[in-house]
């Protein structure tokens, strides 16, 4: 039992809302979202979350349009929820247009109601196009409420778009979190893999309430979804109006596992805002020319030494290149046993092979030691460029003392370079750190140990606006070239490398970083602050 009475693992029936607002109608809106509170509520669900903005709908255009439906809190949509959510025991999560009592500004809000009257206030931190126009971005870190049925956050819309909030609420121990969205797209689509990243890589349940329809020149993609721990999509609703049914429990496992392997003390740069202004005034920017990136097999363990099977990874990829073009070669993780070869002759060995054939070579080297293995992050180039980068994640005792280390980006001639090892990159965190030291290139020597993890990579590359090379053993699948809305090759090794040329024009917006440039830097202390600090 916990302090409210809950059994840890009983499971708790929840609800999405999908629910397209009449745009003004205020009076409809409510009437509408109690009938469907009440069906949900009838029907054993205990969370019941609404879209965003669904008192009043989504697109407004200044302050003057809103004014007539911005409202306090409490007020007039919390007093008659505050009512349904005392009838039905239950919790609602609302959003809509809240207007501060003492400096009139207006906020996109999102409120947590239950029995007892409101439980929280959460504004939008994170602003998408429309909101700028009548709404004030929080300037709250993100709060977490204890309730009966778990500790619950909210997050609202684009904040999903930045893993900084969802990760935040973990730390602060939220079982759920409930996100009202007026998603956009195409079209009706499934629940966002962004929704499910967020929730898998911090253990927790996300519980989205999403719009069908049109608005203004808005489509909203429906595809409302409760999605589970593991970021799998438990029911879902593509199009249309209705209601989601899903079960959370309060198991704080994963949570936990998630947020106490995080290294805080390398995490510094999370706090820093390096895109506020664009490079060139107090640091010239890194050299912008056409780069070829290639992720490259290596052959089979069985037979050959590890340093003839390197050789022989070249022998098979090089041709298939273009040798004119400044080029980087991204190799699997390769596994050494001091037994039989040291790291320093596998360095040496990378380090010719970069020589004869004037390139760029980033790989991890994974050392056997005493039962464990110690990974390193490589990169060698032509005439004696050696660098490398120990893991900051994965080895408990070691790790957590090793408060020296940090990530390391380097500048080559045709861009700026970070290499991460297959640990690193299983968190966000590397990715916003490597973006913010201005990498233009994350490296990543994958171990294909762990699965269905390139669709992560993706959407960690886009929020970062980086290009992510990640190579991965033959058979696993996961190998990766991505630059959003420029290249996206994905696959298997087996039947040869995966090539890209990339041109200064490809990677010209990567450059300008426009998802950085909106990040609130203000808000993120809790990332960088170690449990033992005491939050």
């Amino acid at each position: 039992m916990d302090k409210n009475g809950v059994k840890l693992d009983a499971e708790i029936k929840v609800a999405a809302v999908q629910f397209n607002a009449g745009h003004g109608n205020v009076e409809g809106n409510r009437a509408r979202m109690l009938e469907l509170l009440a069906e949900a509520a009838e029907q054993g669900a205990r969370l019941i979350v609404f879209p965003e903005m669904a008192s009043s709908g989504y697109v407004w255009d200044s302050r003057e349009e809103i004014a007539p439906f911005a409202e306090p809190v409490p007020g007039p949509t919390t007093d008659v929820f505050h009512a349904a959510a005392k009838r039905y025991s239950c919790y609602a999560v609302v959003g809509l247009p809240e207007r501060d009592a003492i400096t009139g500004a207006y906020y996109n809000s999102a409120v947590l109601i239950g029995p007892e009257g409101i439980v929280g206030t959460y504004r939008k931190t994170h602003l998408f196009a429309a909101d700028p126009r009548w709404a004030r971005e929080g300037t709250e870190e993100i709060p977490v409420f204890e309730t009966s049925i778990g500790r619950i956050a909210m997050l609202i819309c684009m904040d999903a778009m930045y893993f900084e909030p969802a990760r935040i609420a973990a730390l602060k121990r939220a079982d759920i979190i409930a996100f009202p969205t007026n998603w956009v797209g195409g079209g009706n689509n499934p629940p966002s893999r962004t929704w499910c990243l967020r929730a898998k890589e911090n253990g927790l349940y996300w519980i989205a309430a999403n719009r069908s329809d049109r608005e203004r020149g808005a489509l909203f993609t429906g595809g409302s979804a409760v999605i589970d721990q593991d970021g799998d999509i438990q029911s879902t609703l593509l199009s249309g109006q209705g209601i989601v049914y899903g079960a959370v429990k309060r198991n704080s496992d994963k949570r936990e596992q998630m947020t106490a392997s995080r290294r805080p003390g390398a995490y510094g740069e999370l706090l820093l805002h390096p895109y506020l202004w664009q490079e060139g005034e107090t640091r010239s920017p890194s050299m912008q020319l056409p780069f070829q990136l290639i992720t490259v097999p290596i052959p089979d363990e069985e037979g050959p030494s590890l340093l003839e099977r390197l050789s022989q990874a070249f022998l098979t990829a090089e041709p298939l290149t273009d040798q004119s073009l400044p080029r980087l070669f991204v190799l699997p993780e390769a596994e050494i046993d001091p037994a039989l070869i040291s790291q320093e002759r596998v360095m040496a060995h990378l380090q010719a092979i970069a020589n004869d054939y004037r390139s760029y070579i980033a790989i991890g080297l994974a050392e056997k030691e005493l039962g464990n293995s110690k990974s390193t992050a490589v990169l060698v180039g032509p005439d004696g460029i050696t660098e490398s980068s120990s893991s900051i994640h994965g080895d408990e005792d070691k790790q957590r003392k090793a408060e020296s280390q940090a990530y390391r980006t380097y500048e080559l001639p045709f861009a700026r370079v970070g290499i991460l090892t297959d640990a690193d990159g299983s968190y966000p965190e590397s990715y916003r750190v490597m973006a913010k030291q201005g990498a233009d290139i994350v490296a990543i020597s994958s171990s294909g140990k762990e699965r269905n993890t390139a669709w992560m990579k993706r959407i960690w590359a886009f929020e970062n606006d980086l290009v992510v090379a990640s190579a991965a053993p033959g058979g696993s699948g996961e190998s990766l070239l991505f630059l959003h809305r420029q290249t996206h090759i994905e696959g298997d090794m087996l039947a040869g490398p995966l090539i890209q040329t990339f041109d200064t024009a490809m990677t010209e917006q990567a450059r300008k970083r426009p998802f950085m440039r909106r990040l609130k830097t203000h808000l993120y202390d809790r990332l960088v602050i170690s449990a033992e600090g005491g939050l």
